[in-house]
């Protein structure tokens, strides 16, 4: 396998994928990028992409649970997954957004944020399907891009300007559609907020109250489907925010039950969360991320030895990207040689200041320990699965955390 740098192919050893392209990412003007912006979520309203699906190659069991889980997508609050890695959210317009967002010059990224932001606060953010007038209660007839903003402020690492949006929200079916999109986020994937997050979001979701209120003070229009597209939060938002908190409290259960139980390691599953969104973030190519979920995959609850194995094989190609990947940002912003081999790559990033001398051991260790355990033995153990996969997580957050306060994306 190669990398392709522009002006030489560079090899790579250890790696389970094919090609990694890596290419500097163009910069975009403001005005374009909010012209495109304002192009994907008219799209998502016309046609929404989020999803929530089961990744590949799981058990039967595993799907008659999921089934179960979707299945309460009509009960208010929602039972929260105490495991949030049964689910991976997908979208292909957060992707688009997530790309954009790249390619956005730094000073620029926040007026871009705020084209996002407005939509939550613009009464046209949700559009009714053809048809019959709509009816109370018939929301979930509508359409909205507001599901997308929320799932993308969250993941992108901006939920304070979710939280600080929601007292400003327009009362309509977008907003309704937001809500639902919440209930789902946690109930899926509680993690993506951490429990400080779950003590502000209740906060941030009884600001929707005063909207309400005024709302009910105005006089009722007398056009049916303006009346029955936008009155309804009247009764419906109220009770989806009630069931947001009521998940919210579940979800700091979890986070408890989990530092006081051993081996929950709900801490380590929040900051695999954490590496996925700096990966998304910093620019690390789609196929790095998919190698650590296809390790995080392998070491499920009814894993076999061997799948354990593979796992600690997709790990180690994993740490071993990740710092060639890295080595390429810093090369990208400072120049200089580009590391070619997980040796060279180390000591290039010792030599930027990136790892210290302790780290960069630690590492070299850590990569040994990893190999011995993935190539020599015939089967691993999950106790040994289970080092490796927390260990990686735990250390790839660092090294995601510094090459962020650098500035390395």
């Amino acid at each position: 396998m190669r990398i392709d740098s522009g002006n030489r192919d560079v090899p790579i050893r250890g790696v389970s994928v094919d090609i990694i392209q890596v290419t500097r990412i163009p910069t975009m003007i403001l005005h374009e990028a909010r012209h495109k912006a304002n192009l994907i979520l008219d799209e998502e309203r016309a046609s929404p992409t989020i999803r929530y699906e089961l990744p590949p190659g799981i058990s039967d069991i595993t799907v008659v649970v999921a089934a179960a889980l979707l299945d309460d997508r009509g009960k208010h609050p929602r039972s929260v997954r105490e495991n949030p890695n049964t689910f991976l959210f997908e979208s292909t317009n957060y992707d688009l957004l997530r790309a954009l967002l790249d390619q956005t010059p730094e000073p620029d990224k926040p007026t871009l944020l705020e084209v996002l932001v407005a939509r939550i606060r613009d009464p046209r953010s949700f559009r009714h399907k053809p048809g019959a007038v709509l009816g109370a209660g018939q929301w979930s007839r509508c359409t909205s891009e507001l599901p997308l903003v929320a799932e993308f402020l969250v993941r992108s690492g901006n939920k304070e300007l979710l939280f600080n949006a929601l007292s400003k929200a327009a009362p309509t079916p977008g907003l309704t559609l937001l809500l639902v999109q919440l209930e789902e986020m946690i109930a899926l994937n509680f993690t993506v907020f951490n429990e400080r997050d779950y003590d502000q979001l209740p906060r941030a979701i009884s600001n929707i109250a005063p909207t309400v209120e005024k709302l009910r003070e105005q006089r009722r229009p007398t056009a049916t489907l303006q009346a029955n597209t936008v009155y309804h939060v009247l009764d419906e938002v109220p009770m989806l925010c009630g069931s947001v908190v009521e998940e919210c409290r579940k979800a700091r259960y979890f986070y408890v039950k989990g530092s006081l139980l051993p081996g929950m390691n709900l801490e380590v599953n929040q900051d695999k969360g954490r590496v996925g969104s700096f990966l998304d973030k910093l620019g690390f190519s789609q196929l790095l991320i998919q190698s650590l979920e296809e390790a995080e995959r392998l070491y499920r609850k009814d894993s076999t030895p061997f799948d354990l194995k593979s796992s600690i094989g997709h790990l180690r190609s994993f740490l071993e990207q990740l710092h060639l990947q890295a080595c390429v940002l810093a090369h990208k912003k400072h120049g200089g040689n580009l590391a070619a081999k997980w040796g060279e790559a180390l000591v290039d990033l010792r030599n930027r200041g990136i790892l210290t001398v302790k780290e960069e051991q630690f590492a070299a260790q850590f990569y040994g320990l990893m190999s011995d355990a993935a190539v020599h033995p015939l089967v691993a153990e999950r106790e040994y699965a289970r080092l490796m996969r927390n260990m990686s997580i735990e250390y790839g957050l660092l090294l995601l955390t510094k090459l962020d306060k650098l500035g390395l994306n």
